[in-house]
């Protein structure tokens, strides 16, 4: 006997077959939230719940914005720091920059005071010049020798002396179409007439040679000289003006075995420094030597 099988009807859920339809729902709830939108925008009734659930829920919001903070403060420390390579970077090479224009100044400076304190000593001396510039020294370590350029329309004559803003550096020996030799006055036997400009005493500077200070020779041991006195040209012999300065007295010493005293000068122009110079004319000639005695009358005649 074969079983009856039965089947059980169907029900749908009971949210959509019973009770009222979707759309009056949703017309009531409508309803309800303009009403309670309305109350609240009239007599903010709803406020403090709003505060209560913000007050709650603010501390979710910041654990979750904390992340993005993190990466925005990552991305900002890195950017930061390449702006902060990049201005320091710019930064040292404005500050280079400055440098060397401060530099440039100072030096444009100093040349400009240099050639003032020239042409000062050329008005001073009341002598003809013509500005040069050193352009190298002389490679022989034992020779003392410096170049100065020389301009096509310069008229160098060998013999010039030649000075630069604090005293005479040496004599023009050779010239040359583009540039002439100075033999600088601490050269080896190079001498030089000077005078004491305390006491106006003569007497002949000589150059020693490379690392030696220039000496005054063949002066007494009772003149009167001492340290510190400066030596002037003494224009005595024609080649050099008057009164430009040439070396100070840095040492003196006397003993009783030697007649002459040891008198050991400074130089007082820049002979390894000086830059700009002057190439001074040569003075007047001087009148010639008086002529020697003319020679007594022969003797008179033998007789025959």
């Amino acid at each position: 006997m074969q079983g009856r099988v039965t089947s059980l009807p169907s029900e749908p859920p009971r949210f959509f077959k019973r009770g009222p339809s979707p759309i009056a729902r949703l017309t009531f709830f409508g309803v309800i939230s303009l009403a309670l939108m309305f109350i609240d925008a009239r007599f903010k009734t709803l406020e403090t719940v709003r505060m209560a659930i913000a007050t709650v829920v603010y501390p979710v919001q910041q654990a979750a914005l904390i992340p993005g903070q993190i990466a925005t403060s990552i991305g900002e420390f890195f950017d930061t720091r390449a702006e902060l390579r990049e201005e320091n970077t710019r930064l040292k090479a404005d500050l280079l920059q400055a440098s060397l224009a401060q530099q440039a100044h100072v030096a444009a400076r100093q040349e400009s005071e240099r050639l003032q304190k020239l042409l000062l000593m050329s008005q001073a001396a009341n002598i003809k010049a013509q500005a040069s510039r050193v352009v190298y020294l002389g490679r022989d370590p034992f020779s003392q020798k410096a170049f100065v350029e020389r301009q096509v329309t310069q008229t160098f004559e060998p013999g010039s002396a030649v000075v630069d803003e604090r005293g005479l550096l040496g004599q023009l020996t050779r010239v040359h179409p583009l540039f002439a030799e100075i033999t600088l006055i601490t050269e080896k036997d190079f001498a030089v007439p000077v005078k004491v400009e305390r006491t106006g005493n003569r007497a002949l500077l000589y150059g020693r040679g490379p690392g030696l200070s220039p000496e005054l020779s063949y002066v007494a041991s009772n003149v009167d000289v001492k340290e510190g006195d400066i030596l002037l040209t003494s224009s005595i012999d024609g080649l050099y003006p008057a009164n430009i300065r040439v070396a100070t007295i840095a040492s003196v010493q006397r003993s009783a075995e030697n007649p002459f005293a040891v008198i050991k000068c400074t130089p007082t122009a820049g002979l390894l420094s000086a830059d700009a110079v002057l190439v001074l004319d040569k003075p007047a000639a001087p009148p010639p030597r008086p002529a020697a005695d003319v020679a007594k009358e022969a003797p008179s005649k033998k007789r025959r």
